[in-house]
């Protein structure tokens, strides 16, 4: 009987809770005690102690021998565990009571047990009634605790605390409250387990910005390797790149560590062991890139320190680069500015290596002061532009007249160069100084880039190394950069691929009108909607761009969508969580335009309808007044998608809905939701009986003649619930329905059987009749047919008696 009674597992009782906990369990352990006692036999009469015997003799109470158990430890904690293992002992090895073979024991041992048994029996009372009310309070919680679906994952679970979770069926012994330190070892412990054996998931926001810093690492590593054959960045930025170099090599060592510790895909599952990370990452051969990318060719530059070329080695790491902008596309809401941004940053880089190399070309053949038709790289090629101070707006004579319909301007200014920079020093002008660096990188930079591009318009090459570097760079325009301006040419396609189909289907139809003569003012209303559809990206429908996502993340998404608003209306208030679920994925998304009407007074009505952008207007036909406005979140016509019985207005609708401007309107139609009312009956039920107060409300609804309502007047025999019903409940009530009609069929046949008996007895009686009196039947009628014949005819008599006797 105790191991019915269970804790009161109350996460927030303090201290007295505790302590009457501890003080109920003594009871119950004094219980278990007496429970192991021996009970009187039958022979022995249950008579009153004398007074005498009332108080129980030292030497009769066994005092158990003192031994280090287990309990004793256990019992200052938990004694309600005590005294359940006791009693589970006593239940697993009970005394077994014999009257023949026991004896009946002395008079004062007779009294103390007739005590103890009184006692117990007292005990026994309270423990049964705590027992009884506990249960209850059990049951009570178990009836109002919230239905737990399979929508786990949409809808968030109840939080549970650590001290109900301590008290739970799993663990009867009651936690003892943890100090300050034992707490404080508690989290320390725990964050450096977390540390130690921490992960990073493969699609958390941290794998993606860790995978960005390694990519600008990569990128930083890409560019100032080669820009040190400028003096002027190696003069002035040596000991800062050093600096850089060994930050970004401490993220390519630790990107090691992060890599071997991210999770992977198995079987569908993440994988998080640690184990087990790290032999994926090996057997991917991501580890030997990364290693050599680590490889410390940098102790050359004490050396040589002009070898910056020798961190080339780090560009092993470019398939982080890759990593970075595969996730980059994935993750953006602009696809093609992406593509076409890091396309632009790869001819960047391209520019940027072949103005090195085109630089150093120039140290090695030596620089030109003042020839601007070298093939090489000339100081004089570059000068430090200069801004008039005048404004060609505000003063005529701030332009200098030149001849602009010649052919080249560029191979005539040179004839009178010298008298222009005369003519500005007289108007003055405002010199911008440009360094070396700036005049090198930016006159290297633009030759790369026509020359890459197959621009020409540079000096024609004059040695055979000249010749071979236009030819290589000739090579590499033709090769590489075409195919990055292949890339280019197909995202700018794609990007007005959608331009393309718009106006194909904007033609089509057309066409169509046209062809057949539609109305000017239709063809205006249906071209103006087909214009704003496609304004705001509606013309795809929204079920073919989510039948590629799994039903769970349609689910997901559709409740991220519609569910605040489907618990706001009063209809759904009281359902379940799961029946809910089912029904935010039935939504379908509807545009109207100015004006058009979602439905009129009278027709059917078998539709909800949920306003999400847009205005609608609510109209009484017969007034042509607007009754109400619904903005979005509104909802309208949600008694339509449940039919009740007693509905003053029946199936129709009292009034009209329009559009006031254009409206994205999401629609529910009753055949979906009856469709899922048949899986939930209890959803149903509430479901209705939720319609019936609401049209009680609204004075629409058959009541009694107390003006009440008759909840019981619905149920499965209901004809208007019948399609409301599932499967099984059809089945079911089909089969009553045969076997009634089997029960009329019976009595129809019974009927039919005693009424063919009666008939046929009333007929064998007749034919008795009319055998025992057939010749005085037949003369009766042959007397008959005489007189009537007599009469019409005057057939002599004695003939018709001649004929009669014969």
């Amino acid at each position: 009987m105790f191991t019915n009674i269970k804790l009161d597992e109350n996460p927030e009782a303090g201290t007295g809770s505790r302590q009457n906990l501890k003080t109920r369990s003594r009871h119950y352990l004094r219980a278990a005690n007496l429970a192991q006692k021996p009970a009187p036999t039958a022979e022995e009469p249950l008579e009153p102690p004398p007074k005498e015997a009332q108080e129980v003799p030292k030497e009769l109470i066994e005092v158990p021998p003192k031994s280090n158990s287990h309990w004793e430890s256990v019992r200052a904690k938990a004694p309600q565990a005590v005294a359940k293992a006791r009693f589970d002992d006593f239940r697993a090895n009970p005394v077994v009571l014999d009257s023949n073979k026991g004896e009946p024991p002395p008079e004062g041992r007779r009294n103390a047990v007739l005590m103890m048994k009184s006692s117990f029996g007292d005990v026994v009372k309270t423990a049964m009634l705590v027992r009884n009310w506990m249960t209850a309070m059990e049951h009570d919680e178990h009836e109002t605790e919230p239905c737990r679906s399979s929508t786990t994952a949409v809808f968030e679970p109840d939080p549970v605390t650590d001290e109900a979770a301590g008290l739970s069926e799993d663990n009867d012994l009651l936690p003892e409250n943890p100090t300050g330190w034992r707490i404080f070892l508690d989290v320390l412990e725990d964050r450096i387990r977390k540390i130690i054996f921490f992960y990073v998931s493969t699609s958390s926001n941290l794998q993606y910005y860790w995978t960005a810093l390694v990519a600008t690492g990569v990128f930083y590593n890409t560019l100032a390797m080669v820009i040190f054959i400028f003096d002027d960045v190696f003069n002035g930025y040596f000991g800062i790149w050093l600096w850089f170099n060994s930050v970004f090599d401490a993220i390519f060592v630790i990107d090691i560590l992060v890599q071997a510790r991210t999770t992977f895909l198995f079987d569908g599952s993440e994988v998080k062991n640690t184990v087990k990370m790290w032999k994926n990452y090996v057997e991917s051969s991501r580890i030997f890139p990364d290693l050599l990318a680590l490889a410390p060719l940098d102790l050359l530059l004490l050396i040589n320190p002009t070898i910056s070329m020798c961190r080339s080695v780090r560009l092993f790491k470019a398939y982080r680069v890759l990593d970075f902008v595969e996730t980059t596309q994935k993750r953006t809401v602009f696809p093609h500015a992406t593509k076409i941004a890091f396309l632009m940053t790869a001819c960047y880089i391209l520019f940027h290596w072949n103005a090195c190399v085109y630089f150093l070309f120039s140290l090695f053949e030596g620089l030109s002061e003042d020839d601007t038709s070298a093939f090489g790289f000339s100081y004089y090629k570059v000068f430090d532009p200069r801004f008039p101070l005048c404004t060609p707006f505000h003063d005529d004579d701030c332009w200098y007249d030149e001849n602009t319909s010649v052919l080249d301007l560029d191979d005539e200014r040179p004839k009178y160069m010298q008298e222009m920079f005369e003519y500005w020093n007289v108007r003055g002008f405002t010199k911008f100084v440009m360094g070396n660096f700036s005049r090198e990188y930016s006159m290297s930079i633009y030759w790369s880039s026509l020359t890459i591009t197959t621009c020409g318009q540079q000096p024609w090459p004059s040695t055979s190394p000249q010749n071979m570097l236009e030819v290589i760079n000739t090579l590499i325009g033709v090769l590489v950069f075409a195919t990055i301006i292949g890339s280019v040419g197909n995202v700018v396609t794609q990007m007005n691929q959608s331009v393309y189909d718009f106006r194909e289907k904007m033609d089509a139809i057309k066409f169509y009108m046209k062809y057949r003569n539609v109305h000017a003012a239709i063809q205006e209303r249906v071209l103006s909607c087909f214009m704003y559809l496609n304004t705001h990206n509606q013309l795809n429908d929204e079920k073919e761009v989510l039948d590629v996502l799994p039903t769970r993340f349609q689910g997901h998404i559709a409740v991220n969508l519609h569910m605040e608003t489907l618990k706001r209306v009063k209809l759904f208030q009281t359902c379940d969580a799961g029946f809910l679920y089912e029904v935010v994925q039935l939504v379908k998304q509807q545009v109207y335009s100015p004006n058009d009407y979602l439905c009129r007074k009278d027709e059917k009505a078998k539709e909800m309808f949920i306003v999400k952008k847009g205005t609608l207007s609510v109209i009484d036909d017969d007034t042509g007044v607007e009754l109400e406005t619904l903005n979005e979140g509104a909802t309208f016509g949600e008694l339509s998608i449940v039919r009740v019985r007693g509905n003053l207005l029946g199936d129709r609708r009292s009034v009209s809905l329009r559009s006031v401007g254009y409206s994205d309107v999401y629609v529910l139609h009753q055949d979906d939701v009856t469709r899922v009312l048949r899986e939930y009956q209890k959803d149903r039920e509430n479901l209705i009986r939720n319609a019936r107060q609401m049209l009680h409300e609204r004075g629409l609804l058959e009541t009694s003649e107390n003006g009440e309502i008759d909840y019981d007047d619905f149920d499965v025999e209901d004809e208007t619930m019948i399609e409301l019903l599932s499967v099984d409940e059809q089945l079911t009530r089909l089969t009553g329905v045969v076997r009634e009609l089997e029960v009329e069929l019976g009595h129809i046949y019974d009927s039919f059987t005693h009424m063919a008996q009666h008939w046929k007895q009333r007929v064998t009686s007749v034919e008795e009749t009319f055998t025992y009196n057939e010749r005085r039947i037949r003369r009766d009628c042959i007397r008959g047919i005489f007189d009537t014949m007599t009469v019409s005819a005057d057939i002599p008599k004695l003939q018709l008696e001649n004929l009669a006797g014969a």
